[in-house]
């Protein structure tokens, strides 16, 4: 898959996803508070990596620089989850609410 196509399938999911659930300093803080907190029970790089990815959603919310995006293992991974079945998150977590907004 090209980079391009990676970065439209992960621009595509988070946007259902925010319309899903708008993010808000507050969200993306919790969102980085939890990450850290995963990290804490079961570190990984991959762990590590979704840290920088929800610090830089973080940031984005602030300042609109989207440094979200140097976390690329993470958005490889939403992207490949959204190219999947429609969703950013994994099967466990995902909800299907924001699979219908793209429908």
């Amino acid at each position: 898959m090209s980079i391009i196509k990676i970065i439209e399938n992960y621009n595509t999911g988070m946007a259902a996803y925010d319309k899903c659930h708008p993010p808000t300093i507050n969200s993306q803080w919790q969102a980085f508070k939890n990450e850290v907190d995963e990290f804490f029970e079961e570190p990984s790089i991959a762990e590590a990596w979704d840290i920088l990815h929800s610090f830089g959603r973080l940031i984005w919310r602030l300042t609109k620089i989207p440094l979200y995006l140097l976390a690329f293992p993470t958005v490889y991974k939403h992207s490949q989850r959204f190219a999947e079945f429609g969703c950013i998150r994994s099967q466990r977590n995902c909800e299907s609410s924001c699979r219908q907004i793209i429908s």
